[in-house]
């Protein structure tokens, strides 16, 4: 909470600082599914930095990075054919210690707080004027943190089931991945069938989605668990109850 909290008291700095550090001189790899979208932002940095490259799935993100031509990542959560969050947790375990800044629709306290530790360093939503990109811009490349000011509240008041998957509802998601039944993720865990089914409840209450094959291909889909293209088409099949 107290980093948390740290972290706030920057973002409310950062909004008043002109974003004059330079950002004239970064390259800047922007990956983003949606092609149209990613273009028009793509126009929008050009007049702002030395140089603006477009992918648009994880690997593309990943390989564009392990090049070293890249300065800064801006881009958003869901690509195929894993998320860009999957592809920043493998960069970080390379050693890879680029500055990304997430730019994504979520504001769910969950999803930002795994995006803070998967390794992003700066949280900006696309409902945020330019300014507040070109701050988080110039805020991570200095070596900070950036959050968009307005989210900043949402995490510091959410109450603890909110900001992270705990390990339980990993297990008992990741299970469910596996095609795995009620009964037996049970017994796998040692809990009981009423437990297991509280855990789906609020992992369903947690990502918005009413069934189980839509709640771990959400959960895929914003790399919060790590599911193998076998394995949804095995779960898609299953009936979890």
């Amino acid at each position: 909470m107290a980093g948390w909290r740290r972290l706030a008291g920057d973002a409310m700095k950062a909004t008043v600082r002109i974003a004059a550090r330079s950002t004239r001189k970064l390259r800047v790899l922007l990956a983003d599914e949606h092609r149209c979208v990613a273009e028009g932002l793509a126009g929008l940095l050009a007049k702002r930095t030395s140089s603006v490259l477009l992918v648009h799935d994880g690997e593309a993100l990943m390989e564009a990075v392990l090049t070293g031509q890249i300065d800064l990542v801006i881009t958003d959560i869901a690509m195929p054919p894993f998320s860009a969050l999957q592809a920043l947790q493998r960069l970080r375990r390379m050693g890879s210690d680029i500055p990304v800044v997430v730019l994504s629709t979520h504001s769910e306290p969950l999803i930002v707080r795994e995006a803070m530790q998967a390794g992003a360093n700066g949280y900006v939503l696309k409902q945020s004027p330019s300014s507040e990109l070109f701050n988080a811009m110039a805020e991570v490349c200095a070596g900070n943190q950036f959050v968009s000011p307005q989210l900043m509240a949402t995490l510091l008041e959410a109450p603890e089931s909110l900001r992270r998957l705990t390990r339980r509802q990993r297990e008992v998601i990741e299970s469910m991945a596996k095609g795995k039944r009620t009964s037996e993720i049970a017994a796998d865990l040692g809990i009981s069938v009423r437990t297991v089914e509280s855990h789906r409840q609020s992992l369903l209450d947690l990502l918005g989605v009413h069934s189980g094959v839509a709640l771990i291909r959400e959960a895929e889909r914003l790399g919060l668990i790590p599911v193998a293209p076998g394995d949804m088409d095995m779960a898609a099949g299953q009936s979890f109850f």
